[in-house]
């Protein structure tokens, strides 16, 4: 017999290394860089590079419709090589277009580095003082839900991320602190109906409710859970070591901010959103058959443990009468 093939043939288990691309490379960072902003971008797999070239493209193009100046002086302040776009002769002239190409990406407000993770890449935000990256991302979403257009091949869904930290529970609850605390004033005038997304790649072994319980058990009121149709959404989303969080607006309303789903015409959103809700129905009504069909079971344990004790007590008390009766008849 041949050996199993690397996805663990057939019958066998998938290897989980497969999930995982190619490490970033010489000079990128893998993951999400502590102490960053930016968006982490699901795409088509093995398709990461071109999308992480069109969602910049794309972001860049929001980051200035909202005011962002990142380093236009200084772009056109630069005298234009000579020879424009005539293809470099020699390899003095190759290094300079290096170079020049170099400089261009480096006047962007975002730069893509590859994960570590298949089909995820982050886009690093440079401008500290510009627009932030989830009100660019919920910008592009609007503007490509008004247009049906998506305007990239192999981008899916946008996540915003506006704070990081270490991804175990005790720095997540410490970040948690100081973003609700931005977000969801005590004592305001007017509540906020709010909703946690968790997603996790990669990620640590942490329990999906205690983060969750992290962020949400801090909201003061007079705020309150609405998890179908929240005004706001806190976005916390763990990729390998890191944790990164965004309170974002729009969320389920512009399809978890999905710029292919928000390019279908409407009947096919609809559809969408009715498959949802129906499959949603379905998980809740399974589980709730589930835990209707293990409750007589567990009574019916519980009893029968009630039993086994009683009987155990009587056994043990006839055991120490019959000892109690035998020394009497010794003693006589």
């Amino acid at each position: 017999m041949g050996k199993r093939g690397a996805d663990g043939g057939a019958g066998g288990r998938p290897n989980k290394k497969r999930y995982l691309n190619k490490p970033a490379p010489s000079g990128s960072k893998a993951g999400i860089p502590l102490q960053s902003r930016g968006v982490l971008v699901s795409c088509t797999s093995g398709r990461e590079q071109q999308a992480g070239r069109e969602a910049a493209n794309l972001l860049t193009e929001f980051y200035h419709k909202l005011g962002g100046t990142w380093k236009q002086q200084a772009a056109a302040d630069e005298a234009v090589p000579a020879g424009g776009g005539d293809a470099p002769t020699d390899i003095a002239a190759a290094l300079a277009s290096e170079v020049a190409e170099l400089k261009e990406g480096s006047r962007q407000p975002f730069y893509y580095h590859l994960t570590g993770v298949n089909s995820v890449v982050y886009l690093e935000y440079k401008d500290a003082q510009g627009p932030a990256p989830s009100a660019i991302v919920l910008a592009a979403c609007e503007a490509v839900a008004a247009a049906g257009e998506a305007r990239t091949r192999h981008c899916a869904r946008f996540c915003p991320v506006e704070a990081t930290c270490f991804a175990s529970l005790d720095k997540i609850r410490e970040l948690a602190e100081k973003v609700v605390g931005e977000h969801f004033p005590e004592g305001a005038d007017e509540p906020i109906e709010f909703a946690v997304q968790y997603d996790a790649r990669a990620a640590p072994n942490l329990e999906r409710m205690q983060v969750i319980d992290a962020f949400a058990t801090l909201v003061p009121a007079p705020h309150k859970v609405n998890l179908g149709a929240p005004q706001k959404t806190i976005l916390v989303s763990i990729l390998k070591s890191t944790c990164g969080v965004a309170v974002v607006d729009r969320f389920r309303e512009l399809f978890r901010y999905n710029i292919a789903t928000l390019a279908l015409p409407e009947e096919e959103r609809e559809a969408q959103r009715e498959a949802q809700r129906a499959q949603q129905k379905a998980q809740q009504e399974a589980q709730a058959e589930q835990k209707a069909a293990e409750a007589p079971g567990q009574e019916q344990e519980k009893q029968e443990g009630q039993q086994q004790g009683e009987a155990a007590a009587a056994a043990a008390a006839e055991q120490q009468e019959e000892q109690q009766e035998g020394a009497a008849e010794q003693n006589e």
